[in-house]
């Protein structure tokens, strides 16, 4: 089960871990059945696409543990990054899942308040970035904030990145922020359609978040974003967010990491709703669900009834190898399947000779990856 758990997290989730394609290393080895490769009549080693291609098991099983090698390494890039490694390292100080840094960050916050209004944003249940702006600085010699009125357009705050810090290293600036009055769940509160803001560390972008657009719908006083898009730099990964609403229950949804293209993964689904009715939303809901995720040239697609499968409490393997039927392309030639045994706790991939390959290793890597990083 958590093998299962960490595959969902690291396909389906906002996640910062990606995979590496590089072009040379991650040529597809084929050979083309009817000698034909881009005009060429070449009909061996073509290494490319072909109007018939075939490859060999092994070749398969190369294919894929280098994506997956890769992915590992790609991720470990993002968890040595600057952002990863000021954030939950220096500021924050994560370690065994807890907050070393907490009453420190709490001291921070706490001293804030003395010059900047949250009040003002609990009565009037909005942000206003003309009424906040100004530039915020922390003193580090005595613990307080202090406040100077020299911009009109955007919100400033300049503090250190860790306890030890003698000089304020970090700078977070909000320029734009327009948000949307929304009920959920009988509750009236604001939410952001458009943001623009920025975390500076050492003179260098670490973060970057911009909301282009976010449209919420409305359903018997219940409210959801139907349409979003967004983009989120974290050093060094960038990351896209699309949400497109096809019709009233139909929606077509994407994600994307690279960095600077060394790093290629998009992740992809659509799905259609038995009804518009937010407010009741529970996972039999879905009429229709579908989910790819690229890893470079490696794809895992659903090709079953996924629908029918949220809608289970507690689907069996059987039911859930059957239902999902995860399929694995190379290049677009289906290599294999993803076969799911022991209650869920081992993943396997079958490929077209009936040989398997577990994925143990690779989870297991990546789990220390996501510990390291949350602690």
């Amino acid at each position: 089960m958590r093998n299962l758990l960490l595959c969902f997290m690291l396909l389906f989730s906002l996640s910062l871990l990606t995979n590496c394609g590089n072009d040379d290393e991650m040529e597809a080895s084929v050979t083309c059945t009817d000698g034909i490769q881009n005009g060429d009549e070449t009909g061996i080693d073509c290494g490319g696409s072909c109007t018939t291609c075939e490859t060999t098991v092994e070749e398969d099983k190369d294919n894929v543990d280098q994506t997956l090698d890769n992915l590992v390494s790609c991720s470990e890039d993002v968890k040595n990054g600057r952002s990863v490694t000021e954030i939950f390292e220096n500021f924050l100080n994560m370690t065994d899942g807890e907050t070393l840094n907490e009453d420190w960050v709490n001291d921070i916050y706490a001293e804030l308040e003395e010059v900047f209004d949250f009040a003002k944003i609990d009565e009037s249940m909005t942000f206003d970035v003309g009424y906040h702006a100004g530039t915020h600085t922390y003193n580090i010699s005595t613990g307080t904030w202090t406040k100077a009125n020299n911009v009109t357009d955007k919100v400033v705050f300049n503090f250190p990145t860790s306890p030890d810090a003698t000089v304020n290293n970090a700078e977070f600036v909000m320029d734009t922020y327009i948000d949307e009055t929304v009920t959920i769940d009988g509750e009236t509160m604001s939410l952001p359609k458009t943001m623009h803001a920025v975390l500076n560390i050492d003179n260098a972008k670490a973060v970057e978040l911009t909301l282009s657009n976010i449209t919420y719908a409305t359903n018997a006083g219940f409210q959801i974003p139907v349409e979003v898009s967004a983009s989120l730099f974290v050093d060094p990964m960038n990351v896209n967010v699309e949400i497109s609403r096809m019709s009233d229950t139909a929606f077509d949804m994407s994600m994307s990491f690279d960095n600077d293209n060394i790093c290629d993964v998009e992740l992809a689904s659509q799905i259609e709703l038995k009804n518009d009715d937010f407010e009741n939303f529970e996972m039999s809901s879905f009429e229709k669900a579908n989910i790819q995720v690229n890893l470079g040239q490696l794809s895992f697609r659903t090709m079953g009834d996924l629908a029918s499968l949220l809608a289970m409490e507690e689907p069996t393997d059987s039911q859930i190898n059957s239902m999902a039927d995860f399929d694995v392309f190379f290049s677009d030639m289906k290599i294999g399947d993803i076969e799911i045994n022991d209650e869920m706790e081992t993943i396997l991939i079958l490929y077209k000779d009936s040989s398997k390959e577990n994925m143990d290793s690779f989870f297991e890597r990546m789990g220390t990856i996501l510990e390291d990083i949350f602690g």
